[in-house]
């Protein structure tokens, strides 16, 4: 239906001469005519540093600026005649959906209150409640939330990205990882195909620790990917609601905030979880995959080496360990790095520790072990040992066993090195020289933190010490009672390799591999090294 001639020409009297529109927050000037609150601020000095009226051309002062509310309620009147004026014949009158009315006066809401925190209609803003009051446009007081809620949205999206990209990365990690493990099988089983007897236990070890990766990377990308997928859920969620209240219109957006009493901390009620970006491959799987690698490397150097090699490189990590200088005996006199002990003879210590032996000359290590399967080495210097005086060895050794039967079994080097006189004497002379060779000894191994340092000490696997015994004349393991050894060669580099959870303590000729003994049990404290030395001339050092 047409517009009416009196409501036109009433449209007419409300439109501002500024905007060609309604008047919005109407104002007048000095000069009494009537122009839009914000169309007045764009008017700008002309002479004189005093704005002018556009019609007029009257200079006016701002400050002289004064609402008129009257006509701002006689705008409302007129948009809603017209809208009722558009009505099909029969429609009831109706609100637009989107507009909130004033529950007291009916009226639309046009400013926010910044002191109440309430949306007013005009009526409301003339009030003696809200007269004082700082009351700005809807549109305004909603313009800084909307930028906050615009930011955080943009926020959020660049969170998004940057997950999609990590997920991307990830996978691409992940697949490459995958690949090479899958190339470092097929190395294995063809290298594999050789030596098949002995290899295939240590076979069975590797493809059980390639399994064993491949099980974790492959649940590990379940879990990052659910993460992932997880998180762009919550997050796409909390970007379509924010995304449906920045399209929302100003009065709707500040009667939402003004029911939550929260108009400024957007952030605590849509919070922004700071997403865990964790690694596609955790550092403990690149750690193994990494020592898998350099495992593979030494299968490669030393396939068709000795058998104690294979088990050391491909089974056990190389540790450096040093000596607890706290825990040395007051007959042990350790180098300025702990990784060196020498005998003294003589008891140097002036107080006695709690954790110090006492007149046993032992030295544990400062670092301990509660799992795994951990390696060192203790290299025994002995003076007046030369390569020539052991050649020498041998060939007396072998020159004796063609007269007589040697006690060590056959191939057995003499472990004596000091030089032997050639008439003993007395009978008894003899006993005393054997007493002498009995007591010159060392020991190496692992024991408990808790064993026992003072008094009675027995050092066997019962209380806690699991250790060989060498001495010039032959080499034990420390059990009850003694069992003696026959390696093939002299051990003047002994391998100790520890498996806390398998229970075994391995010892091995350092230099050629060989295995001399296996100690078997339950560990269930912390393991340490340790060291025994009552050997005059003789030197214990730690490798590496």
């Amino acid at each position: 239906m047409a517009v009416s001639a009196p409501l036109r020409s009433l449209e007419e009297e409300v439109t501002c001469s500024i905007c060609l529109d309604y008047l919005r927050d109407p104002v007048t000037i000095d000069c009494g005519h009537v122009f839009c609150r914000s169309c007045t601020n764009d008017i700008r000095p002309i002479s004189g540093n005093r704005p002018v009226c556009p019609l007029c051309k009257k200079p006016f002062k701002k400050e002289n600026i004064r609402p008129v509310w009257q006509l701002a309620s006689l705008v409302e009147n007129i948009e809603r005649l017209k809208v009722d004026n558009g009505r099909q014949p029969g429609e009831p009158a109706r609100e637009p959906q989107d507009v909130k009315l004033c529950e007291r006066h009916q009226e639309k809401l046009h400013y926010y209150c910044e002191d109440d925190g309430k949306l007013l209609c005009v009526m409301c803003r003339e009030s003696r409640e809200h007269r004082p009051h700082t009351a700005v446009l809807v549109e305004k007081a909603a313009l800084p939330h909307r930028e906050r809620i615009l930011n955080h949205l943009n926020t959020l999206r660049r969170d998004r990205d940057k997950i999609q990209g990590f997920q991307a990365k990830g996978e691409a990690d992940i697949l490459a990882a995958l690949t090479k493990l899958q190339e470092q099988k097929q190395y294995i089983v063809a290298e594999f195909k050789q030596g098949r007897q002995f290899l295939k236990k240590r076979e069975r070890h590797l493809l059980d620790q390639l399994a064993t990766l491949e099980q974790l990377l492959t649940e590990g990308r379940e879990k990052f990917k659910t993460r992932g997928v997880s998180e762009l859920d919550r997050l796409t969620l909390v970007i379509s609601e924010l995304e449906g209240k920045a399209r929302q219109p100003a009065a709707e957006l500040m009667q939402d905030a003004c029911s939550t009493q929260d108009t400024k901390d957007l952030a605590n009620k849509y919070p922004r979880k700071k997403f865990w970006i964790g690694k596609a491959i955790p550092h403990m799987v690149k750690r193994k995959a990494g020592e898998f690698s350099d495992k593979l490397l030494s299968l490669q150097r030393g396939l068709r080496q000795f058998q104690g090699q294979l088990l050391r490189d491909l089974e056990y990590k190389t540790v450096s360990v040093t000596l607890d200088p706290q825990s040395a005996s007051g007959y042990l006199q350790l180098s300025e790095d702990w990784k060196c002990v020498t005998y003294t003879g003589q008891y140097q210590s002036d107080s006695l520790l709690p954790q110090q032996f006492g007149f046993e000359p032992g030295v544990l290590g400062s670092k301990g072990f509660t799992w795994g399967k951990v390696y060192w080495e203790v290299e025994l210097e002995r003076e007046g040992w030369s390569e020539d005086e052991e050649e020498g060895e041998e060939e007396e050794e072998e020159e004796e066993e063609e007269d007589e039967d040697v006690d060590y079994g056959d191939g057995y080097e003499d472990w004596e090195t000091d030089e032997e006189d050639e008439s003993l004497g007395e009978e008894e002379e003899e006993e005393e020289e054997e007493e002498e060779e009995v007591q010159e000894s060392c020991m190496v191994g692992v024991a408990k933190d808790s064993v026992k340092r003072k008094g009675d000490v027995s050092l066997r696997p019962e209380d806690g010490v699991w250790a060989l015994r060498l001495s010039p004349s032959g080499i034990w393991a420390n059990t009850s009672p003694e069992a003696q050894l026959f390696p093939v060669l002299r051990p003047r580099r002994v391998g100790i390799a520890l498996d806390y959870e398998g229970g075994t303590v391995t010892f091995t000729n350092a230099e050629s591999q060989e295995l001399i003994y296996t100690f078997t049990t339950t560990f269930s404290r912390r393991l340490v090294p340790f060291l025994w030395l009552k050997w005059p001339g003789t030197r214990l050092l730690l490798r590496p």
